[in-house]
């Protein structure tokens, strides 16, 4: 008897020992469906999920699914029947993207898919109705033809990819308002890329580019031109009469001298850093309303009391 008390006793320690062990090793189980199915947004990141849990298609108000850090390769179709679903983070995963897989996404407004080691796009990817498209550091160098099919997007992020060109489908997304392709190795702007009347913001740094063409000067809405680290000589001289323009970066080229860029209205940060221009721009010292102005690691020079006064004024030589 004293035996098979002992044996009990053993046994519910042992069972005890391995719900806390199982505890311990799942905490994140527990906790994933713990949540209110009413609720709007979610997040399971960094959970070491391997697929998207299917209880969650119980979520019928649910707008920001945040699972960016897990395991998960592909999406259920179920993902398709969430209608209130907006955003959906699956950045750092390990996606496999297949034409199934964009069917089940259609419908997401915001789609964030960072660092998944995607190399290529399925032939579908058109059908996406997304605004928000970000893909940057995966491994893509071409997009598929129907990516120009996306009538409605406004912001596409490629930063960090491979390309070495801006692939022609892009010249088709007429409400683009954002378009990013920072650390590639662009060679060339297309022309095309004038004829995208609504962009807002440009972001090419870190490439290989030479020009930038005449089409640009159509883009009468352009706020951001950031084309820094290339292999700029010259700028246009139609570049003044972009009076949109706000921010512009042009620092690392090889820049011998700037326009009159004075004369851009709406302009109050710029950078021209690491050029080699022989002069120093004062008619942009001088300008109204510049609030940031970086030009150091240029070829002129400066006297004391030049210094002094660019120190009052705050620019960065």
């Amino acid at each position: 008897m004293l035996y098979l008390q002992r044996y009990t006793v053993e046994m519910k320690t042992k069972y005890v020992i391995a719900l806390l062990f199982l505890a311990l090793l799942m905490p994140s189980c527990a906790s994933l469906r713990s949540y209110d199915y009413t609720t709007e947004n979610l997040s399971l990141a960094n959970q070491n999920l391997k697929r998207i849990p299917s209880y969650i298609k119980r979520c019928k108000n649910l707008r920001s699914l945040n699972l960016e850090r897990n395991h998960i390769k592909h999406i259920p179709a179920w993902v398709s029947s969430l209608d209130s679903l907006k955003e959906i983070n699956l950045n750092h995963n390990q996606l496999r993207l297949t034409k199934a897989d964009i069917r089940h996404l259609a419908k997401v407004e915001r789609l964030l898919m960072m660092e998944n080691g995607i190399e290529k796009l399925p032939g579908n990817v058109g059908t996406l109705q997304c605004k928000t498209l970000v893909l940057m550091r995966n491994k893509l160098s071409s997009l598929p033809e129907s990516f120009g099919d996306m009538k409605q997007i406004n912001n596409v992020v490629l930063y960090e990819n491979r390309f070495e060109s801006i692939p022609d489908c892009i010249g088709r997304l007429k409400t683009l308002r954002q378009i990013d392709f920072y650390k590639n190795h662009i060679k060339e702007i297309p022309e095309f890329m004038g004829d995208l009347e609504n962009l807002e913001q440009i972001y090419l740094s870190f490439n290989e580019i030479e020009r930038i063409p005449d089409t640009l000067r159509n883009l009468k809405k352009l706020k951001y031109f950031y084309i820094h680290h290339n292999n700029l000589k010259f700028l246009p001289e139609w570049i003044v009469e972009m009076d949109s323009i706000q921010r512009f970066g042009v620092g690392y080229n090889q820049l011998l001298e700037l326009p009159d860029l004075a004369k851009m209205k709406s302009l109050y940060e710029f950078d021209c850093e690491h050029n080699l221009l022989d002069e120093c721009p004062w008619n942009l010292v001088e300008k109204p309303g510049m609030e940031i102005l970086v030009i150091r690691d240029n070829y002129f020079k400066l006297t004391l009391e030049e210094e002094l006064h660019l120190d009052t004024l705050g620019v960065v030589y």
